[in-house]
């Protein structure tokens, strides 16, 4: 691996051009922050019916006063942290629709690449997804609706149940990185700190899945302080292992929403596989209620 003393990542554009891409995909980002003990595990709220978001997931979140001093947040402070981000990153006011470019270097596969549509409704946690390169697969389809996940065939006209927990294409993503951010509902906060990373203040926390549903039973969240946006998340198994870092290196404003467009998955068992996921062409116009159907995806893939 590269060792990488100084990463400065560049947020708040619209797009990475394509050498550039390259350059920030071939790096191995390696970070380092200074771990403190922390407060125990804050309070959570209750589930609410149909779409699984606890009461008051976006009205407590908007008034909320985070302490000036990260010194002083407390397991409640950060869950609520991590629900803002939660927000930030998704469209519950919206529909959304973007171009996911996709690469990924492999020691044992080389270097692949896709693109894919993906459509989503963050209010009802549904989205289809379609192939579009290469021509090899393109009509290939994933579906999530209703707490349910397939993936399509057309060549078969098979659908196939799958959960988030699978990996998406032979890659270090997982079909959980492609709906909306709820790690404030799957997770509670067990431990706190503060470090640095990069140039950035951050905030540490040590989170446990409260479900199965979920890839990973133990993250650990740096989250910018200043600017509250997620820079960092290293994912671990039951034992402790690191599995996976996620890098966040790059955000685009679209209305309320910050919307981490370049995204950096390191796999921790084999250092050389790494995917970086691009997203393009965001819209928020709304979508027809049929394009979320088993009925539409096999339409569409013909």
């Amino acid at each position: 691996m590269t060792d990488i003393r100084s990463v400065k990542m560049k947020f708040l554009h619209a797009r990475l051009t394509s050498k550039l891409s390259i350059v920030l995909f071939g790096l191995v980002l390696i970070f380092s922050a200074r771990a403190q003990g922390g407060p125990p595990r804050g309070g959570e709220g209750g589930p609410m019916g149909g779409i699984g978001l606890p009461l008051g997931f976006l009205e407590q979140n908007k008034d909320y006063k985070f302490p000036d001093d990260i010194t002083k947040y407390t397991a409640t402070d950060f869950l609520m942290l991590v629900r803002r981000t939660d927000i930030r990153s998704s469209f519950y006011n919206s529909d959304m629709s973007a171009t996911i470019s996709m690469v990924t270097v492999s020691p044992d596969r080389g270097t692949f690449a896709n693109k894919e549509q993906i459509f989503r409704r963050d209010k009802d946690d549904a989205f289809l997804m379609l192939m579009v390169e290469p021509e090899s697969r393109k009509g290939q389809g994933m579906l999530r609706v209703e707490n349910n996940m397939w993936r399509y065939d057309p060549t078969s006209r098979k659908f196939t149940h799958t959960t988030l927990k699978d990996t998406y294409e032979n890659s270090t993503v997982t079909n959980n990185d492609f709906r909306r951010w709820q790690r404030s509902i799957d997770y509670s906060v067990s431990k706190l700190s503060t470090g640095t990373l990069g140039n950035y203040k951050v905030i540490i926390g040590e989170l446990k899945a409260n479900n199965d549903e979920v890839p990973f039973p133990y993250i650990k969240m740096y989250i910018e302080a200043d600017r509250k946006i997620v820079l960092k998340i290293e994912e671990f198994s039951l034992s402790m292992k690191l599995l996976r870092t996620a890098y966040y290196t790059q955000y685009v404003q679209i209305g309320d929403s910050f919307v981490p467009t370049v995204q950096i998955f390191q796999d921790g068992l084999i250092p050389e596989k790494r995917s970086q996921v691009t997203y393009t062409n965001i819209s928020t116009k709304a979508l027809p209620d049929y394009y979320f159907t088993k009925e539409y995806l096999e339409r569409v893939s013909q």
